[in-house]
Order: structure tokens, then sequence, then C-alpha cells
């Protein structure tokens, strides 16, 4: 028959230790000036992710400034979404539950939910990419009696 398990593989604590290890920030807001460049870093970050592992990942970032991108799907990951519920801005390029492909979200997809998560003042010097928006003519018609029904 097979050999009985000795008792240092039978306590091995390594599947504990991988959900409660201290997770560590990605970055620091403090490292980007704008923005738009804290979405391009995540953008960025979140496309490595999906090409190099085929998962989502979750973006949290806290009052101190610290940003967390942790893989989706990870037992660790779930943890900190329970307990840090509050940080999280969202999780992105996740697989879509009725098949096809995780898309990355674009740029002002991204400046938009940072807008609304961020903490006040996290960045210094908060610039935003304004597009126009468009405007909504208001053409003049002539009433329906004056118009020329076609035949």
């Amino acid at each position: 028959m097979g050999k009985p398990i000795s008792d240092s593989r039978a306590n091995d604590p390594t599947p504990r230790r991988q959900i409660e290890r201290r997770i560590k920030p990605a970055f620091q807001l403090s490292s980007c000036t704008t923005v738009n460049e804290l979405a391009c870093r995540l953008q960025k970050r979140l496309r490595q992710t999906l090409y190099a592992r085929g998962a989502g990942t979750l973006v949290a970032i806290n009052g101190e400034g610290e940003v967390f991108m942790l893989m989706a799907g990870e037992a660790r990951t779930d943890k900190f979404y329970a307990e840090n519920y509050g940080i999280v801005m969202g999780i992105y390029a996740e697989l879509p539950m009725g098949g096809g492909n995780a898309t990355v979200p674009e740029l002002d997809v991204l400046v938009e939910d940072i807008r609304f998560h961020l903490p006040q003042g996290a960045i210094s010097n908060p610039t935003f990419e304004v597009e126009s928006k468009p405007v909504q003519l208001e053409l003049a018609f002539p009433p329906l009696h004056e118009l020329a029904i076609a035949a």
C-alpha cells in the first residue's frame, strides 16, 4: 500500500499562509501626478494580468494612498474583498458569466471610477481630461399641416 503521511506534510500550513499573508500595495498614489496617469497605470496592469493569467483584477485604494491590485478568483483576494469592501474600486477584466471575452476598460471608464472612489485630495493635482459633451441641436419644424405629404 501507500506510505503513511508524515506529520510534517499533514500539518503543512502552506494553504493558510497563502490566504493570511500580508497583502502589499501594488504602488502608492504619490507616484501618480494626475488622475489620467493613474488610469493609464491601472489599465496597463489590468491588461498584463488578463493576458498573462487570464484573470480579472480587483482594484482598491485606501485612505493612506495605497493602491491594491489583486488577481480575482484567489482565496486571499476574496478575503481582502470581504474585509475591505469600502475601499474597493471594482473588479475589472473578469470573464463574463454568459461566456465571451474579458475586456480591459477604456481610460474614460477608469477615470470616472477613480473620480467616484478616490479619497478627496489623494492626488495633489487632480486634473481630468474633460471631453466636450455633444450638444443637442434644436431645429424648428414647421407645423404638421404645412408639411407636404409625399404620395
